[in-house]
């Protein structure tokens, strides 16, 4: 069960300010309002401090038509006038009221700003998109509902163009500080082209023409079919060359896939029609 600390409508907002009133005050601290209106009248500020944060108001009583002053207060007018109101119960009331005037400024710069634009909501993506794809491409999908889930729940929305405009740069700074794993080894990753040439059989070497190919160009292609059997990347230490190394292995795997058929085919047992 919740225990309610101020009372209902104690923050209301007029044309410039948002501001409580000396009767709400004195119903959450239950004290007399002349009390309240007392201490407002005794309090040792400055009358600049005084004339923006406290003003008299006239209120009519609709139980017997009785006109009495009630005053509007900022607030840092309530801060000032709460100051010396001590105990445990009066620091959660104090509380309480400061969290509710920090809630009512927030929904009054939704419904003034809106939510985020289209501009806005593309820089977001925009960021986003260069930190994802600066990983792995595996990991895309993952990174993007991680961070896109990270700003919902921040701003407690239930999708990120609901984010309030006015909130866009920390946003932005969310998205800046979200930090990735560093890589645990020295290289990048690649994929690996998909190719019906590469097969997952053992092989030992290769015969191509009057060249025979050693056992490391064997062990190459054994751990790229390996790679390609189990769908995952090949690291590469060497980026420059990579993609022209593995074109050339590739071509050549071309002509042996060709020359293993034309064997095939010759060593097959002639057809009768």
């Amino acid at each position: 069960m919740t225990i309610q600390l101020i009372p209902n409508h104690a923050i209301t907002a007029t044309d410039t300010k948002l501001v409580t009133t000396s009767l709400k005050i004195s119903e959450a601290f239950q004290k007399r309002h002349t009390h309240v209106i007392e201490k407002i009248k005794n309090l040792e500020c400055s009358k600049a401090f005084r004339s923006a944060n406290f003003s008299a108001h006239p209120h009519k009583n609709e139980q017997n038509g009785e006109i009495y002053t009630v005053w509007h207060i900022t607030k840092d007018g309530f801060m000032f006038l709460v100051m010396g109101f001590t105990g445990k119960k009066a620091a959660q009331i104090k509380e309480a009221y400061i969290n509710a005037f920090n809630a009512m400024a927030d929904k009054l710069s939704e419904l003034q700003y809106g939510t985020l634009s289209a501009a806005q909501q593309r820089q977001i993506q925009t960021k986003i998109s260069t930190l994802v794809n600066s990983q792995p491409r595996e990991l895309h999908q993952s990174l993007y509902n991680t961070l896109y889930n990270k700003l919902k729940s921040h701003f407690n929305v239930t999708k990120y163009e609901q984010i309030p405009a006015h909130l866009f740069n920390q946003a932005l700074a969310i998205v800046d500080q979200f930090k990735l794993a560093s890589p645990q080894y020295d290289a990048v990753i690649i994929d690996l082209p998909k190719s019906g040439i590469i097969k997952a059989t053992q092989v030992s070497a290769f015969n191509y023409s009057d060249t025979l190919l050693p056992t490391p160009m064997a062990a190459l292609l054994n751990q790229l079919m390996q790679a390609e059997a189990q769908n995952k990347p090949v690291l590469v230490s060497n980026v420059r060359t990579a993609a022209k190394d593995l074109d050339g292995l590739l071509g050549l795997l071309q002509q042996y896939n060709m020359m293993f058929k034309q064997i095939t085919a010759l060593t097959e047992p002639a057809r009768h029609i």
